[in-house]
């Protein structure tokens, strides 16, 4: 049997921020900027894997770089009706997503409008 040889480590959030396109990261910013201007007391938290925004205690989004896609994931309950003509997945038996467990993928102008008005609904 072969042996499984990993070199390297993982990028992390910032980096892939940094090498996205200027499309992509011009929708990201302004994401960014819908959801904090939600309110005075929401505040960004940068992690090694994501970028998490609270109000307060509660947390209202997370935002993620997976390979050339966008991830956006909301504190919406992914079965709602009024969520259902959007393509939400369900990411409630993660640990990880249990605080936002609705899934968005950002990678369109499309996705992008949709991700704008879910955050206006939050």
């Amino acid at each position: 049997m072969t042996k499984l040889v990993i070199s390297g480590t993982a990028k992390t959030y910032s980096e892939k921020l940094a090498a996205l396109d200027a499309d992509t990261l011009a929708k990201v910013e302004a994401i960014k900027a819908a959801i904090l201007a939600k309110d005075k007391k929401v505040h960004e938290r940068i992690s090694k894997k994501c970028a998490t925004y609270n109000l307060g205690r509660r947390v209202l989004a997370k935002i993620s770089i997976i390979g050339k896609s966008v991830r956006l994931h909301f504190a919406i309950d992914p079965a709602a009706e009024e969520y259902a003509k959007y393509p939400i997945k369900d990411f409630s038996d993660k640990a990880s997503y249990k605080d936002v467990p609705a899934m968005l993928r950002i990678s369109s102008d499309l996705a992008f409008r949709r991700a704008l008005k879910i955050i206006e609904s939050l």
